[in-house]
């Protein structure tokens, strides 16, 4: 049941109104229902998987707890239960490698077995060893590597104290399933969320102005997806399929349209995420903050999937010690932290390339930033320009569009294939002999996705500048113009969208990680 199912667009009706007709007592227990139902609808197993991850956290996060709670010291540097600090701080460690090992095997065995199996079998086939059959062949449930995460995050901040351990099993459930966020994220921290959970009791849904800014939000969503991704997609899918037959200039703009598909389509699901829990009162963090107007690769990466890029430098950066323990250090810091990044999103080496080609973006920045500077001041560069921004941006383009292609090719051969092709088989002519119409998306339905893209960069350019997203911004608008914008993405979506030619709403790219 993905956001642009039919079943999405009867199931959100429904637990809406029931939502906000029930007392506030019943709200979370009600959210909870209907988020196993969202989970539920895909597969009852996966449901059970998630069950089985939240009970271990849930009860590692008490056990830790209970811990944390002794006190500090009594005489002869002893606690009641006569241990002393060092056998404290031991039990807690074990406990919370216990829990956090026990999920992260979870998320092994569905996501991750396969690819390790593969692996180990080319070493053995090498030395002439018999083959290791592979008896799994599970399927990753839905949201796993997003919930995944949210659970480590949270037993790791109980070990550490900075919160306590959530004693309301309800308010847990729906901080691991809530649905507008089990498929894609944003990856939440329990200390925002789960105060959220405790607070909807008390809150006030009937307020028109939060309610219309949660559904300008799900229309502008919707946009993004239906009239932007997926018809790049179809472009797109072609020339990535057949990317042998192709030459330089058709492969440039197969990458570089799925380096825009990728991200409204991404941002296009947040957009209703977002939307969904502003309706019912909930508040999801920012995913994303204009990223593709970067001038660094630091500044995309503040930018780009902040829930992930700030959960990997609290949880994995800095506990390998970040930057505190030398150059050396931090550099092979960045690089680990950047292939589990690439490792997350899949298995398989080609991720593990795009993240680590990050990686290495990060630390040949840091080498080259005060060179960069020494130049600019003996040449008197008007660093400050509309025209030296403008190539900083552009770098930044064609460094992610290069990562990019391992990103979306299906294995690290097809990638290096891919990109000896773009510099072996030049070919200018198909720029005007029509030849770019014909993967799918004819010139009628590529000009109006010219338009929606630039629409979509005018918005973004505006978050980018003022930090106000389009709800905000359209909010302050007259009703006229309000409306009749927002009634131009709703026809967009029904006639570009849901008629237009090879239409079909696939999923969200980033559902795919799972």
């Amino acid at each position: 049941m993905t956001f642009t199912s039919y079943q999405f667009f009867l199931f959100l009706p429904t637990a809406l109104l029931i939502y906000f007709l029930i007392p506030g007592k019943l709200r979370t227990l009600w959210l909870v229902m209907t988020s196993f139902a969202f989970i539920w609808y895909f597969n009852p197993k996966y449901l059970l998987v998630l069950l089985v991850s939240a009970g271990i956290s849930y009860g590692t996060a008490l056990i830790l707890d209970q811990i944390n709670g002794k006190p500090d010291r009594e005489e002869d540097g002893k606690t009641a239960g006569g241990e002393n600090k060092v056998q404290i701080y031991k039990k807690k460690k074990t406990v919370a490698a216990a829990g956090i090992l026990s999920v992260i095997g979870i998320l092994i065995l569905f996501k991750y077995m396969d690819f390790l199996l593969e692996n180990i079998n080319q070493i053995f086939h090498l030395s002439g060893e018999q083959v290791i059959a592979n008896p799994f062949s599970l399927i990753a449930p839905v949201g796993i590597a997003y919930y995944t995460l949210q659970v480590i995050g949270y037993i790791v901040d109980v070990y550490r104290g900075k919160i306590r351990a959530e004693r309301n099993i309800l308010c847990y459930l729906l901080y691991v399933a809530y649905f507008p966020k089990i498929i894609s994220g944003p990856i939440e921290r329990a200390d925002a969320f789960l105060e959220q959970t405790h607070d909807c009791k008390n809150w006030k849904l009937w307020n028109w102005e939060r309610i219309s800014a949660g559904l300008t939000l799900m229309v502008w969503g919707y946009f993004q997806k239906l009239v932007i991704a997926d018809r790049l997609a179809i472009f797109v899918e072609e020339i990535f399929k057949n990317y042998m037959q192709y030459g330089t200039i058709e492969l440039v703009a197969g990458i570089t349209l799925f380096f825009i598909q990728l991200y409204a389509d991404f941002l296009g699901y947040m957009n209703i995420a977002q939307g969904v829990s502003n309706i019912m009162g909930f508040t999801l963090q920012e995913n994303f903050n204009a990223p593709y107007f970067a001038k660094s690769v630091r500044e995309y990466w503040s930018r780009w999937h902040i829930s992930l890029s700030t959960w990997l430098k609290d949880y994995v950066y800095i506990p390998l010690g970040g930057n505190r323990k030398g150059l050396l250090r931090k550099n092979s810091n960045l690089v680990l932290t950047f292939l589990v990044s690439g490792l997350w999103h899949g298995a398989s080496w080609s991720f593990l390339f795009w993240g680590g080609i990050h990686g290495i973006y990060q630390i040949g920045e840091h080498w080259l930033e005060p060179v960069a500077d020494r130049v600019n001041e003996k040449l008197h560069t008007r660093t400050e320009s509309f025209g030296y921004k403008l190539m900083q941006v552009t770098k930044m383009w064609v460094l992610n569009i290069l990562a990019m292609i391992f990103f979306k090719c299906a294995t690290a051969r097809d990638a290096i294939a891919y990109i000896g092709r773009i510099f072996s088989k030049w070919d200018p002519w198909v720029i005007f002999d029509g030849s770019l119409y014909t993967f799918g998306v004819d010139e009628k339905y590529f000009k109006v996705v010219v338009l929606s893209v630039i629409l979509f960069f005018i918005v973004d350019w505006m978050k980018y500048k003022r930090g106000e997203r389009i709800d905000s911004w359209l909010s302050r608008q007259c009703i006229w113009f309000r409306w009749g914008f927002l009634m131009m993405l709703i026809l967009a979506c029904v006639v570009f969208g849901a008629y237009g030619p090879a239409y079909d709403a696939g999923n969200f790219i980033y559902f795919q990680f799972n």
